[in-house]
Formats: C-alpha cells, sequence, structure tokens
C-alpha cells in the first residue's frame, strides 16, 4: 500500500491540489446579421440602410447602450444564375434563385456588455424588421474580464489542499511532510456551474452565464522521519 511504499522507498511524495470558484460571467458578447436578397439592387441597397437603423434604434430601446453596440459597414454581394449545364440540386447560396441575377446586402452588428442578464434576455426574443430585411442571430458568449485575480486566489487554495493531502497519506508511516521540492500547475478550467469533471485537460465555457473556474496544481514535498 501507498504507507509501506513510503516506508521502504521513497524520499518525496507528489499530490494533486484542487481548487474551485463559482463565479458569474462579466462581459456577454452577441452577433447579429441583418440581410436583404432580391432582384433589384437599388432597392435592397435602400432597404437595407433604412432597416440597419432601425435594427440599432430597436437594440437602444431593449437597453443596450451606444458604446455596448459597433454597426459594420453595409456589404453586397451578386449572384449569378446557374449555369444551364449545372446538374444535381443549385446552392442558392452560390447562385441566384431565378434566371436573374440575385443581390444580397447585409450589415453585421456585434455587441459586447457587462449586463450579461439583459444580453441573456435579448437572445430570446424576436426582433423582426420591415422591408423584407431579415435578422439572424448568435448564440451568446458569456465570459471573464477579470479572471487573473480569481486564478492567483485559487492557485493558493490549491497549493494548500494539496498538502493536506500529503499529510494524509503519510499520516501513520513515522515520517512527516518536508519542505516542497517542486510545483507545477496543471489544468485550469471554466465550467458551466457545477459540470466541473476530474478531467486534467482545461476548457473554457462560453455558453453558460454562472460558471466554475477550476485550478489543479501538482506538488512534490520531501518525507522526512518524526
Amino acid at each position: 500500500n501507498a504507507i509501506a511504499q513510503i516506508r521502504k522507498t521513497q524520499a518525496s511524495i507528489m499530490v494533486k491540489g484542487v481548487a474551485t470558484q463559482n463565479v458569474k460571467s462579466d462581459q456577454a458578447i452577441m452577433e447579429f446579421q441583418i440581410s436583404w436578397r432580391g432582384t433589384d439592387a437599388s432597392l435592397g441597397k435602400k432597404n437595407i440602410l433604412a432597416q440597419r437603423k432601425a435594427f440599432f434604434q430597436k437594440l437602444l430601446d431593449f437597453g443596450l447602450k451606444d458604446s455596448e453596440i459597433l454597426m459594420e459597414s453595409m456589404h453586397q454581394k451578386r449572384l449569378e444564375p446557374a449555369n444551364a449545364k449545372t446538374t444535381g440540386a443549385i446552392e442558392y447560396e452560390k447562385y441566384a434563385r431565378g434566371s436573374v441575377p440575385d443581390f444580397i446586402y447585409f450589415t453585421d452588428f456585434k455587441i459586447t456588455s457587462t449586463n450579461v442578464d439583459l444580453v441573456q434576455k435579448l437572445q430570446h426574443e424576436t426582433i423582426s424588421l420591415e422591408d423584407e430585411v431579415e435578422v439572424i442571430g448568435s448564440r451568446v458568449a458569456f465570459k471573464l474580464i477579470n479572471v487573473d485575480d480569481s486564478k492567483k486566489e485559487l492557485l493558493i487554495s490549491a497549493a494548500k489542499n494539496a498538502r493536506a493531502r500529503a499529510e494524509v497519506l503519510v499520516l501513520g508511516s513515522g515520517s512527516k511532510i518536508g519542505n516542497l521540492l517542486d510545483a507545477s500547475q496543471g489544468a485550469f478550467s471554466i465550467q458551466a456551474k457545477d459540470s466541473v469533471g476530474d478531467s486534467e485537460y482545461g476548457s473554457i465555457d462560453t455558453s453558460s452565464i454562472d460558471k466554475t473556474i477550476r485550478v489543479v496544481v501538482t506538488m512534490t514535498y520531501e518525507i522526512v522521519k518524526e
């Protein structure tokens, strides 16, 4: 067993320490694209320019700040009709839907806000525009801005946890834990709250507002006779 091995051969012991902390995301990022598609280029340009202003205003009315909304420039694509020799299903993302060119006008929006609850609510809203302009939204990415402060605290806690584990392992062996010989950081992960497992592979969750930060350290201590 472990104690017998300590008594017989080991002059040191390596242990892992773990620390976790529950936190709430402090930044939310969401993207939208509004677009118009049709055969009348001048109409499409007119509609998208009008509706992008309307969409910006809807975001303000929802409670977002002007500084939290980035509106990109308008972009245009022209899609030609499929060649008569084209076989199989026509890809309407590459070709016009009829015998004349299609025009696509679109504008991208990016929202970056510390009001994570408001953006989460926005994710579930249905926003409609006029003039055949469609709205497509992305999933929200919830992030931690000031993660370094939490990480420092967790490293201290994980180191204490490692030492406590080492002391438990040598109980009854006639030895005690001595000086620290080596230390290294292992996996650092941010997961949805309460979903963190024992995996040593770090990962970063961006889908949940409430998260659990987990830090693992590996410590090697000398073992000395009592």
